[in-house]
């Protein structure tokens, strides 16, 4: 395993990585093929978006080398986590709300397939287009809820199969954890006449889904290509879903939606994280039975990322991972900017204590002490700063130079005419 991550440097860093970074990445010493091969295409896609060896913080290969082996599908029985935290999409919300593709006729439908659990962002959604109605569909959505005395849940199947348990990608002790999710279920099943049972160490719920919902928002079991609306829906929204599937995949859920949305509908796909950072994302038109490409677009935390997010995915063809990378790198090939750029961007990190600089100009970890929450929120933070500062107009139009159709979309984020972006190259590696 060493050897691999020898090999990493050698082949995409030209040998240069920091010894803290090559020392977080060696923790994927006993990672699944697939844990290791997402590292490795994660690796080219900062080749493809220009990222140099001093620019990958030991905070980011902390995050390869800890979080991808406690998120992929292997680490879920094959299954897909429903990872999902709110104000995630807030600013989906906030496109939609405005968009200037699409207005419903009447009511708008709204549909958020692969919602996860619980469905915060969901409910979110209900709120902010609260005359639209809308629906949350997930396959994952399970039978059961079991919760501990801390408000952490773990959901369960029909067949008392652990589907996740909330803080999964983080916890340092898996094992203990199951146990103890599992004690409760044991415990307490016996006990459950109704639609919930409690003691002093945990709570039980049956079909939890139900206490969600609300006057405009249902919530559904189900996939893409299992679902389906009388009358047609507005928009659909299918965030953080893709990245796990294959191009053969999108395209037959491009085709379901197209017998989905009414004339003039939107389909949003993508990905992003929390209080959308990361955010990167194709909007398709319904035109003449037909989806139609309108926009991709990119937050600006995406041009020199600390977070793993715009680097996450299970194959070479996800569409929208390769289209920022390829649009950052446009970027940050123009060097005026990348300069302007990474000297602010290193001010702000400096302010938010967040993966300094050291001696030798490589960027460092997160601070031990600071607290999750507020580290994740970092890159929200550097997004709404930079915008502030010009910083998307600037990359608006060095893309317009290279010759796109780009502009500064109307929530703040980095927007073109999509194009087909060049494969991403084969593995040197693996």
């Amino acid at each position: 395993m060493v050897q691999i991550v020898d090999r990493w440097n050698t082949a995409y860093f030209d040998g240069r990585l920091s010894t803290g970074v090559l020392a977080e990445l060696r923790e994927l010493a006993d990672a699944s093929e697939d844990a290791l091969a997402l590292a490795d295409r994660a690796f080219r896609l900062m080749l493809a978006a220009r990222l140099r060896p001093t620019d990958l913080s030991v905070f980011t290969a902390w995050l390869i080398g800890f979080s991808v082996p406690r998120t992929v599908p292997s680490a879920w029985s094959g299954t897909v986590p429903p990872v999902t935290m709110a104000g995630r999409h807030r600013t989906l919300d906030e496109y939609v709300a405005r968009n200037p593709w699409h207005r419903p006729a009447g009511q708008g439908v709204f549909v958020d397939i692969g919602c996860g659990f619980p469905p915060f962002t969901t409910m979110e959604t209900a709120q902010r287009l609260a005359e639209w109605r809308v629906i949350g569909v997930d396959p994952a959505f399970s039978r059961y809820a079991v919760y501990d005395t801390e408000g952490a849940y773990a959901c369960y199947d029909d067949d008392l199969r652990l589907r996740y348990y909330q803080a999964g990608t983080y916890d340092p002790d898996r094992d203990n954890s199951k146990r103890k999710f599992q004690g409760i279920l044991d415990r307490l099943l016996p006990r459950l006449s109704g639609d919930e049972v409690a003691d002093d160490g945990g709570k039980l719920v049956r079909d939890p889904l139900r206490r969600y919902e609300s006057g405009n928002l249902e919530l559904v079991g189900g996939g893409i290509g299992e679902y389906s609306v009388d009358g047609g829906v507005d928009v659909i929204r299918c965030m953080n879903v893709f990245m796990y599937f294959d191009h053969p995949f999108r395209e037959k859920a491009l085709a379901w939606a197209t017998t989905l949305l009414r004339p003039g509908g939107l389909f949003l796909c993508g990905s992003n994280w929390i209080d959308s950072a990361c955010s990167r994302y194709t909007v398709y038109r319904k035109e003449k039975d037909r989806l139609v490409a309108k926009e991709f677009a990119f937050s600006i935390d995406n041009v020199r990322p600390i977070d793993l997010a715009p680097w996450y995915g299970l194959h070479d063809d996800n569409l929208e991972n390769l289209a920022n990378a390829h649009a950052v790198g446009t970027v940050r090939e123009d060097t005026p900017f990348r300069r302007r750029f990474d000297s602010r961007m290193d001010s702000l990190l400096a302010q938010l204590n967040m993966c300094p600089r050291d001696a030798d100009g490589y960027l460092g970890h997160a601070p031990a002490d600071m607290p999750v929450e507020d580290r994740a929120r970092c890159s929200s933070i550097l997004a709404a700063h930079l915008d502030d500062e010009g910083f998307v107009g600037e990359a608006v139009d060095v893309l317009r130079r290279s010759g796109r159709h780009a502009w500064r979309n109307h929530v703040g984020h980095v927007a073109m005419r999509p194009v087909t972006p060049p494969p991403l190259a084969p593995s040197s590696v693996l």
